[in-house]
């Protein structure tokens, strides 16, 4: 199928060009105060999330759309081992290209912002594997969540409406509720807690990278128990 290969290499192409185009804007916009580089060359995982969460639908989504699923069925009966091959091969897809792309985003960024005059990092500086690494896995949970919603919703159009809304605009509208509101969604929302991980700077107000990864982490595992559950019941 062609609409996978096309997702990943938006995926890899938004994450380079993002890059580019965040770091020069951050870095025109730095004032002497804090700076974190690492987590500005790779700020763009949250646009690119999205390419990873679409490819997760199509997975599953190209098939029950066009009623493809039953010839699977018809020849594995056994509902969990398909979709237990689809989550894993998936996984697996995303962590090498988005550990890949991650890691073209922090060289590219990385190299705009060396000619502004802005603090820098290397790759053998203290937190910053860990943070690319983090962006892979973030892209995989995110290409996860994206298939457990395919699953549970079996609509292209209405999975997209979704991974929308959770992943990006729930956390981008995040200030305009009220403040208490705003706060648990800056600490604890799934993708932005998540997000957390490409962050090589700590704050108090916020979760530790890993922690907030592990709430991103639980999200995706929920949604996929749920999806199991659903794929070995609802009729295909």
């Amino acid at each position: 199928m062609r609409a996978p290969v096309a997702a990943l290499a938006v995926l890899v192409v938004l994450n380079g060009g993002l890059a580019a185009m965040i770091s020069l804007a951050r870095a025109r916009q730095w004032d002497g105060g804090a700076f974190d580089p690492v987590e500005v060359s790779l700020a763009e995982i949250l646009m690119t999330q999205i390419a990873a969460a679409v490819l997760g639908l199509i997975v599953i989504n190209a098939e029950i759309g066009t009623g493809a699923i039953r010839s699977t069925l018809a020849a594995i009966p056994r509902r969990s081992r398909v979709l237990a091959a689809k989550v894993v091969i998936t996984a697996l897809t995303v962590l090498v290209t988005g550990t890949g792309a991650a890691a073209l985003a922090f060289v590219v960024g990385h190299a705009v912002l060396v000619g502004q005059l802005v603090p820098t990092a290397g790759l053998g500086d203290p937190g910053v594997s860990r943070a690319v690494l983090g962006a892979g896995l973030y892209l995989t949970v995110a290409a996860v969540i994206g298939l457990a919603v395919g699953v549970l919703v079996r609509s292209a159009s209405g999975g997209v409406a979704i991974v929308m809304t959770g992943l990006l605009i729930v956390p981008i509208f995040a200030n305009a509720l009220p403040e208490a509101a705003a706060r648990w969604i800056l600490k604890f929302w799934p993708s932005v807690a998540g997000l957390r991980v490409i962050s090589t700077t700590p704050d108090a107000n916020l979760l530790s990278p890993w922690a907030g990864f592990a709430v991103m982490a639980a999200t995706a595992l929920t949604l996929l128990a749920a999806a199991f559950l659903n794929f070995r019941r609802r009729d295909m």
